[in-house]
């Protein structure tokens, strides 16, 4: 059996990847809406850690992304665009919540260029095969 060891990168992310879905768990208890994004940040923590499926973990990371930019544009912008601001902004807002919320969007930053600009990610995901 050849077993790659796990980069440290991987490591780090998948264990902060899973320490924001406990957060988001524990905001569930509070408003029940928080436990789809902790759904979503523990389905990413077990992709990176494992090392498979990467089109989904970038995917799913890209739209978060794309949600929340365009949900803040919209609540920024959405008056003076004469848009149905609070229609584009709920759908906006179900969208990054249930790709992983605020906490996924934060730590989707790094991750995104660590795919977009390092090795040691892409290389990862690559040798566990899929």
């Amino acid at each position: 059996m050849n077993e790659r060891i796990r980069p440290t990168q991987a490591a780090i992310y998948a264990a902060l990847l899973t320490i924001s879905a406990v957060v988001m768990i524990y905001m569930g208890t509070y408003a029940s809406a928080y436990y789809a994004p902790s759904v979503c940040l523990l389905l990413e923590a077990v992709l990176l850690w494992c090392g498979i499926a990467r089109k989904l973990f970038e995917r799913v990371l890209q739209l978060n992304q794309l949600t929340g930019i365009v949900l803040i544009l919209t609540l920024w912008l959405g008056d003076a665009l004469h848009l149905p601001k609070l229609d584009i902004a709920g759908v906006m807002l179900i969208g990054n919540m249930v790709s992983g919320g605020p906490l996924m969007a934060a730590l989707a930053i790094p991750l995104l260029a660590s795919f977009h600009f390092g090795k040691t990610l892409p290389d990862w995901f690559q040798s566990r095969g899929v």
